[in-house]
């Protein structure tokens, strides 16, 4: 194997010789495989067997349609099947915390009783990751679901902080999902009410110094989630904000937090609390803010989504997403527009990004290193591959690829750019995956593998997989340039 190693290594690093160029305008009439495959591997985790048909049939332009507008797509009972045997996927967070939450004195637990407890916790987290991988690999709205994954990685949480492990779930289903193409508004104030965001950057914690509650944790200003809410959620790191704007934003920010109590699962639900709170008038960016409690907070957070800066930064991040690591300024600039002409719709920005000619210039086509989770999906999707029983082994290769699921320690998320995967240890890794993922696969997977990616192969990967053991033929695919590249 370690020749078959080296070939494609070698494939991969002249890969740019081996792309299809592409000339696109908006409208786009009789498209061909190299264009549509372009459009399904950004819009979609990857095209599986008959994809390619599909959009040429119906037409490029009508498929984002049916993407942006998710609801009119036919559900897919096979995968509400699969999900319906999760349970702690459809619980509340007060019944997980119940059912599985530590209780307030858990350091008086003995050590095994203690460890047990929290080895029972990951199961919560285990049947998420497992619904993701499901959900991407099965789903129709394919677009949902890839902006589900973008938008909770731009509001990220780490699952393995405290209780957020009980309520990453609720929080990805109530907070993320609902407005993944809606406005970008709903999307901010949701994350912003949930507990599993106040409990991760520490809000839940922020208070008035000057309160007579003060006390305990709760003894002044933590500026956490005030700093990652302009850095990371809205404005961008530069945004036109001072540190005097992060500690003011801070204090407006007091109270806002969780409800309280000696039962565990009294504590998993928003909660503002006025006597925490800093009723004072404020000087924040160029604005007054008037004192006035839990609405002076929802009037700040209409400000900062409907804020210039914070039109760009979202505008830049999903061009950075869905085009090329240092995307076009024309094309960031145009989405900017259209983010402040739409108020924040999320489904018009991307609709004027799949139509601009910055999206299907050849420089757009396969400049993009795949990361693990979109890998791995993407091999499942081509090779029809829908997993059966529970999904660990899938999870555990995509942590070894170094992206475990809800399990990113910082709040910026994982990268999307081509210098956090793009390694040789990656590649070797994504060769290990590809040979457990055939081996259960016959010889013959390698013409659905070609027929996912319709004829979008170069000469040169063609010539080596008909050379190679036909049982190797599988894994030099899915381990190929055209493939790990999109």
């Amino acid at each position: 194997m370690i020749g078959i190693k080296r070939i494609i290594i070698t494939m991969s690093a002249t890969w740019l010789f081996l792309i299809p160029i592409i000339t696109v305008h908006a409208e786009i009439s009789s498209p061909s495989d190299a264009q549509i495959l372009h459009l399904l591997n950004r819009i979609s985790f990857g095209p599986a067997p008959g994809d390619i048909t599909e959009v040429r049939t119906i037409g490029i332009n009508a498929y984002i349609q049916k993407q942006l507008h998710p609801n009119i797509l036919p559900p897919s009972y096979e995968l509400e099947e699969r999900l319906n045997s999760l349970p702690t996927l459809h619980s509340s967070m007060k019944d997980l915390a119940q059912e599985y939450g530590l209780p307030k004195d858990e350091k008086s637990l003995p050590d095994e009783e203690r460890k047990a407890l929290r080895k029972r916790q990951n199961i919560v987290v285990d049947e998420l990751a497992e619904a993701k991988i499901l959900r991407a690999v099965m789903s129709q709205a394919q677009l949902q679901e890839v902006m589900t994954d973008f938008w909770f990685n731009h509001f990220n949480v780490f699952a393995e902080k405290g209780p957020d492990k009980l309520m990453i779930g609720a929080y990805e289903r109530d907070a993320i999902r609902p407005y993944a193409l809606g406005k970008f508004s709903d999307l901010l104030k949701a994350t912003a009410h949930h507990p599993a965001m106040l409990f991760y950057l520490d809000n839940w914690m922020n208070t008035d110094p000057m309160s007579a509650v003060a006390r305990g944790k709760k003894t002044g200003i933590n500026e956490n989630y005030a700093r990652e809410i302009m850095e990371l959620h809205t404005l961008g790191i530069k945004g036109g904000y001072s540190q005097e704007d992060v500690t003011t934003l801070a204090q407006i920010l007091t109270g806002w937090g969780l409800s309280e109590g000696s039962d565990i699962s009294q504590r998993t639900s928003f909660y503002f609390d006025p006597r925490r709170h800093d009723f004072g008038n404020k000087n924040w960016l160029s604005y007054k803010i008037q004192g006035g409690g839990e609405q002076e907070i929802d009037h700040v957070l209409t400000i900062l989504a409907q804020h210039p800066s914070t039109a760009y930064h979202i505008s830049y991040e999903l061009a950075q997403y869905f085009v090329s690591d240092d995307p076009p300024q024309s094309l960031v600039n145009k989405l900017t527009r259209t983010y402040v002409t739409s108020d924040g719709n999320i489904a018009d920005v991307l609709g004027e990004l799949f139509r601009a000619p910055e999206f299907w210039a050849p420089q757009a086509v396969q400049q993009k290193f795949k990361p693990p989770f979109r890998f791995v999906v993407s091999a499942l999707r081509a090779t029809r591959s829908v997993p059966q029983g529970d999904t660990h082994l899938l999870q555990g290769a995509i942590a070894q690829m170094g992206e475990p699921l809800y399990r990113c320690l910082t709040p910026n998320g994982y990268a999307n750019t081509n210098d956090q995967w793009l390694n040789s240890d990656a590649l070797l890794k994504r060769i290990d995956f590809d040979k457990k993922i055939t081996g259960f696969l016959d010889p013959m997977s390698a013409n659905t593998i070609r027929e996912a990616m319709g004829g979008n192969w170069s000469d040169r990967t063609l010539k080596v997989v008909e050379e190679s053991d036909p049982k190797l033929r599988p894994v030099l695919l899915l381990s190929s340039p055209e493939f790990v590249y999109y």
